[in-house]
């Protein structure tokens, strides 16, 4: 062991991968004890193992790190979240080669977590010189440091009800100082191991044991041992009540010296042990069940009889009577520290279905609906209006399509980046593609021959072999790529873009992007003034031009015209054949079609149903009406007052009709009888006739009856009820709970002053306070008073309304970072960015002042520290230069960036806006160093 080597003299050094310079490594708090042990030294690693610090990673097996997770909206088990374990356990983000064979992840936060990896520092020379010792990387970290996880954080007020640390308390309570001249200890003085024959069992160790006895499957059990008492036997002998007691006994010496007191607080006292059976692990598993080096593999164990034969203790509870005498009732001890195989089984939450979109299969019998958050897809009979089965896709699926045969269906699943491919007579999946970020769209070609899928976090467009099932190439598309609608003709396929291009305090465009299936290339990027959220897309069966769905959000307009309903409008973009692009809104002067989502044309051409997410209808538009509309105007009025004009659509609109709850995609049967709109937030569909123009019926797709926080918060978020006239919802501004790529001009400091740029609501609970200029402290206040006197003018929420939204708010969780999956090795080029993240000096040798190193404000694992500071970004319309520092998790989706969002790029954030090197030292990079800085940026 590599250990073994540096307790002998000889310094350590870490390990190099591509040509990279030594690094420390981390050797595990196992290490620091080997000389820090004892009485001479103050007990210093007895002391770390009696803290809560050493149960740190232990405690998120515990019921109550399931809710916090929860209500975070973390996906991973709470011993798997890299946002639970940057604080619980010490190393989390560094990878294997980091890490020495001793170090132990399961010992929570370690030593080395407070004073740095200990490779380099560590041999007793050079500990012995403090200064040397931080020169070779000790750290002897302040009350900052502490508080990078220990600042108040909501998640965890609202389980646990701790309140905010008492820092100087907290510090006492961990204080380890070391004595007056000090002399080391040592673990391996600890007292006999007993005898050292070669044969027969031997003690292995508790780690061991908790290579498999662990996680949920496992009922927790290493956990569960960490955190009981038994865990902390050794320990316990470093502390004043064990050395009353040995004094009270006679016992000269240290007790954890004492043969009277090992045998007892040691497992395996006066046993064989292996290497990797430490004295100072206290009472372990192998106390109880005996020496496990001939049972302990996995085979044996799963074969209970072949385990007792190898020497598994078959009657644990008799070692009990060995040390507990006297007052002691074995039955309420062993329930204290019960560590059953598997888990209780836990509440269920209800799972809605949250229908986002449909497709009919060829011939007219069925229905597919893409269901995001059952993880399904539901069949429904036409002419039974009905359920009649559902189909276990991949994570969030979007949306779904049919091959033209109708033997395939093809499912997006945005939470995994892959494509379910189904046999539709067989009503399974049969085959899963792997595409890029957070697909939504999909569709064939009219022969069935590619696959098109729109990627909207990776703003491309997978293109497939539909009958091999084989990659053929991408296409670049506009910025989140939505929805996609093949022409009449079969010739063209339009793609709405739901971000505009990028452009600061001046007029914005869209793009739809237009691809020739012949072949298979994109051949135009129509634009759309104006325009932002085109989500919904279809073609008029006359195919002369298409129908697009939008927002247009004037940003620079301050919020003070929002009553008036010039600030945020809805509407309809006609993309004509020819590349004229024409606008006309679908809000009228007192009643605003907040969010319209999804368009279909009747196929006779005399209507488009358009769905607004926010006002829960339907617009049926009259495309006579329209056309004539258009071609009776001059070409300023089509490019000036109609996208703006509020007076219009009641010219246009031959009626409304209600649905359920936040209605999304909707289709029209070919025969031009029926419509289907999938109501996301009822799971239901509304049937429309289109005869009479009237709701027909409703389609319980089977979700949940009962209405949780969280669903009555998410209904809530998307309604535009909260508005004055109806005109925006909260989902207007963060689509998924995300950004709209947009910067806002909100009049608190000034019309035309402070413009801010949108943030993401993903994963944000514990990153207060809120706001750029950190001015709102919890959610509460963010989406209550402010909300009200920036946005509705109304008081929008009432108390119990408020609490579910704030609730509903917590729980939008952060996708899977797409360039560095849980767990995945860095690469070349991400390592060398870590290392320039992490840095002290610079280039050429110079101290990087602390104060203006990365890892001071965006330390993990939110990658902030939640202060406010001035880092030279002030621009000409700001009031003042502080600013709340963004949390860096899932950077890369989130342009534009700093709090105005005048940086396209997270390059132009250090190239352009970083002259005098006030946010990071950077002028001293090259562009290659960079590079690899912002490639490890998109990792966290």
């Amino acid at each position: 062991m590599r250990l073994r080597a540096l307790l002998s003299g000889v310094l350590l050094v870490g390990g190099t991968l591509q040509g990279a310079p030594k690094k420390p490594v981390y050797l595990g708090a196992r290490a620091c004890g080997a000389c820090h042990t004892g009485k001479a030294i103050g007990h210093q690693y007895a002391l770390w193992v009696e803290s809560a610090h050493s149960r740190a990673y232990a405690a998120l097996a515990r019921p109550e790190a399931l809710e916090i997770a929860k209500i975070s909206g973390l996906r991973q088990a709470p011993q798997e979240a890299p946002v639970c374990l940057g604080c619980h356990a010490t190393a989390a983000y560094a990878e294997d080669w980091e890490k020495d064979d001793t170090f132990h992840l399961e010992d929570g936060v370690q030593c080395e977590g407070c004073h740095g990896p200990g490779s380099e520092y560590m041999a007793e020379d050079v500990m012995r010189d403090r200064q040397a010792a931080m020169k070779a990387g000790l750290v002897m970290p302040g009350e900052r440091e502490c508080m990078v996880c220990h600042l108040e954080r909501g998640s965890h007020v609202a389980v646990l009800r701790t309140p905010q640390i008492d820092l100087k308390k907290g510090r006492a309570q961990i204080a380890h100082p070391l004595p007056k001249n000090p002399t080391s200890g040592a673990i391996a003085a600890a007292g006999p191991a007993g005898g050292q024959q070669t044969a027969g069992p031997k003690y292995a160790g508790t780690v061991a044991c908790g290579k498999c006895h662990k996680g949920p499957g496992m009922g927790h059990q290493y956990s569960v041992w960490r955190m009981s008492p038994h865990a902390r036997g050794w320990s316990v002998l470093g502390t004043p009540r064990a050395y009353e007691t040995a004094a009270r006994r006679k016992l000269s010496g240290e007790p954890h010296q004492q043969a009277e007191c090992l045998k007892c607080h040691r497992t395996g006292y006066g046993g064989a042990h292996l290497p990797s059976s430490p004295v100072d692990e206290g009472v372990g598993c192998e106390a109880c069940h005996g020496p496990g080096s001939e049972y302990m593999a996995e085979a044996l164990m799963r074969d209970p009889r072949a385990a007792r034969a190898a020497g598994l203790n078959p009657a644990p509870r008799e070692a009990c009577g060995r040390c507990h005498q006297g007052k002691f009732n074995p039955q309420e001890a062993l329930k204290k520290i019960a560590h059953p195989t598997k888990l209780p089984a836990a509440a269920q939450e209800p799972r809605y279905k949250t229908p986002l979109n449909l497709a009919l299969r060829p011939g007219g019998k069925e229905l597919y609906i893409a269901c995001e958050a059952s993880d399904s897809v539901v069949v429904v009979e036409v002419a039974a209006r009905e359920k009649v089965a559902e189909i276990p896709v991949g994570g969030n699926p979007a949306d779904v399509a049919f091959s033209p045969d109708g033997r395939r269906a093809f499912v997006s699943n945005r939470l995994d980046d892959t494509v379910s491919v189904i046999d539709a007579t067989a009503r399974r999946v049969i085959a899963t593609l792997r595409v890029g970020d957070e697909p939504h769209g999909l569709m064939t070609d009219r022969q069935g021959k590619l696959l098109y899928v729109l990627n909207t976090s990776s703003d491309d467009i997978s293109v497939f072999d539909a009958v091999a099932l084989k990659w053929v190439k991408n296409l670049s598309a506009g910025r989140r790529p939505w929805s996609l609608a093949l022409s009449p003709e079969g010739d063209r396929i339009l793609v709405t873009n739901t971000l505009s291009r990028f452009a600061f305090r001046a007029p914005f465009d869209s793009e739809v992007t237009a691809i020739e299936t012949g072949r298979g290339i994109v051949e135009d990027r129509l634009v759309v003034p104006g325009a932002n959220l085109m989500m919904g897309v279809d073609w008029h069966p006359g195919g002369k031009f298409a129908l697009a769905t939008l927002n247009r959000t004037k940003t620079l307009a301050p919020m003070t015209r929002l009553l008036q309903g010039w600030t945020i409008t809805n509407g309809l973009a006609v993309l004509w054949r020819d590349g004229r692009v024409d606008e006309v809104l679908l809000d009228e002067a007192d009643l605003g079609f907040a969010d319209s989502t999804d368009v279909a044309c009747t196929p006779d051409g005399r209507y488009a149903l358009v769905t607004s997410s926010g006002t829960d209808r339907v617009a049926v538009v009259d495309l006579r009406k329209l056309t004539a509309l258009l071609e009776r105007s001059s070409r300023y009025e089509r490019e000036h007052v109609l996208p703006n004009h509020l007076g219009k659509t009641t010219e246009l609109i031959a009626k409304h009709i209600a649905t359920q709850n936040s209605p999304r995609g909707l289709l029209v049967t070919p025969d031009g009888k029926l419509a289907f709109v999938a109501n996301s937030l009822d799971d239901s569909l509304t049937v429309i006739d289109l005869a009479r123009l009237e709701e027909a019926g409703r389609i319980d797709l089977g979700g949940p009856k009962v209405m949780t926080q969280a669903r009555y918060g998410e209904r809530l978020f998307h309604s535009a009820d909260i508005t004055f006239h109806r005109q925006f919802s909260c989902h207007s501004c963060h689509p998924d709970g995300h950004v709209d790529g947009l910067t806002y001009d909100i009049e608190a400091d000034g019309i035309g002053l402070s413009p801010v740029d949108n943030r993401t609501l993903r994963g944000i609970l514990d990153t207060a306070p809120f706001k750029w200029e950190g001015t709102n402290p919890s959610l509460a206040r963010q989406c209550g008073p402010r909300l009200s006197v920036f946005f509705t003018r109304i008081q929008p929420f009432t108390p119990e309304q408020l609490a579910a939204v704030d609730y509903y708010i917590t729980t939008i969780p952060r996708p899977p970072n797409r360039y560095r999956p849980l767990g995945a090795v860095l690469t070349p080029a991400q390592r060398r960015g870590k290392a320039v993240f992490e840095r002290s000096l610079t280039s050429d040798g110079r101290l990087i002042t602390v104060e203006n190193r990365c890892l001071t404000c965006h330390p993990p694992p939110y990658f902030t520290n939640r202060g406010r500071f001035d880092v030279g970004t002030r621009h000409v319309t700001d009031r003042q230069g502080r600013f709340d520092t963004p949390h860096l998790n899932n950077i890369y989706d989130s342009a534009p960036y700093l709090h105005n969002g005048m940086a396209p790029t997270l390059e132009e954030i250090w190239t352009v806006f970083n002259p005098n090197d006030r946010h990071g030292v950077t002028n001293d990079l090259t562009k290659d160093q960079l590079n690899d800085l912002i490639e490890y940026l998109k990792t966290l």
